[in-house]
């Protein structure tokens, strides 16, 4: 059984954190976590210790975190389909066709283009429907 240290106080006791778990990243991995962690506002370990043990607690079932980012997956699918299919209907309903290469063109935009777009919509504020 792992050793804990604890503090006796008037409401109580504490557990303090005494051991380490680490690992080894590249600067750019650690940049990435540490932007993440902004990104919540709080410390990079916290953080690491959240994801670490709701991946243990959670692994068997898709947890809220999973969801979240399989709906967003989601919404960049359907952003870049309802784009794409904007600029080829646009252009077919003037009665202009796209050859062969204009096509790959708008596929590859919007491949390049669509988790940037569903984060622009996730980051707008909705209409205030309570006034």
């Amino acid at each position: 059984m792992a050793e804990e240290i604890t503090s006796t106080k008037k409401k109580g006791s504490q557990t303090f954190r005494i051991h380490t778990a680490s690992t080894k990243v590249t600067q750019s991995e650690l940049n990435e976590l540490e932007r993440a962690a902004a990104e919540r506002g709080i410390r990079l370990g916290e953080w690491i210790r959240e994801v670490l043990f709701r991946e243990l607690c959670g692994s068997d079932q898709m947890n809220s975190d999973s969801q979240i980012n399989y709906g967003y997956r989601l919404l960049a699918e359907v952003v870049g389909m309802r784009v794409f299919l904007h600029h080829v209907l646009s252009g077919m309903s003037r009665g202009e066709w796209l050859d062969a290469e204009q096509y790959q063109e708008i596929l590859r935009q919007v491949k390049a283009k669509k988790h940037g777009w569903a984060k622009e919509l996730l980051s707008e504020r909705l209409p205030d429907t309570h006034g």
